[in-house]
């Protein structure tokens, strides 16, 4: 993991990097969980994502006051994540704030995959598709992330599933305009976000809605 030393090493790994992703994590010394997700970070995740060219670094928050200024770091651990950028460099999509390893997997697997779920590794996008809606028992084709929701209705459909403590992975739908576009076609159903249950779609935010209010929902995501 890069131990990232000053603000223009920060700034050159989010600008001109040309990795697939970035994960940073910010800590400190003083903090025991800052030590343990980086011995977390270190010895389960950085094996696990290193062959997806996903980049991992380390900023002390006491050393780079500058660095949690510019990204709005109020607490360690911090951990943010990176998504490369068509125009080059990376920009921030999700984040979690302290220790919560859970949430780090979910993000790293929901935005980076397992390393096999690459899309020019498909013959044909709805073979991508399909591969994605399969990827986990319970998928999310949102807008935005769970952290940073581009709509009301993502917020909502996430809201739900943190309620019945459903564990999930999610897909941004904005980070792929073609894949976006199809996926409507190929399921039927003109907007989003969309929630599958084992490869199955089950609907949108209002049917959801609709589930909980009647007791339904549960039975529905196979909990």
């Amino acid at each position: 993991m890069q131990r990232i030393a000053d603000v223009a090493a920060f700034r050159a790994l989010i600008d001109g990097s040309s990795s697939s992703g970035v994960v940073v994590h910010v800590g400190a010394s003083w903090c025991p969980p800052c030590v343990e997700l980086n011995e977390y970070l270190e010895s389960a995740a950085i094996p696990k994502y290193r062959d997806c060219g996903i980049a991992f670094a380390y900023v002390d928050a006491d050393a780079l006051p500058e660095v949690c200024e510019s990204e709005e770091v109020e607490t360690v651990p911090f951990v943010a994540f990176y998504r490369k950028k068509s125009a080059g460099g990376v920009e921030r999509v999700a984040d979690v704030a302290r220790a919560k390893i859970p949430a780090i997997e979910l993000n790293l697997r929901s935005l980076f995959g397992h390393g096999n779920d690459d899309r020019s590794k498909f013959a044909t996008l709805d073979d991508y598709i399909t591969s994605l809606i399969k990827r986990d028992k319970l998928v999310l084709f949102i807008t935005g992330t769970p952290s940073r929701p581009r709509c009301g209705f993502t917020r909502k459909v996430v809201d739900l599933l943190e309620k019945y403590q459903a564990p999930y992975s999610y897909v941004d739908i904005m980070s792929d305009d073609e894949m976006c576009q199809r996926l409507k076609v190929f399921s039927n159903w003109p907007t989003f976000p969309q929630v599958y249950v084992e490869g199955e779609l089950l609907g949108g935010c209002d049917i959801l809605l609709q589930m909980d209010e009647e007791g339904e929902l549960k039975a529905a995501l196979k909990l």
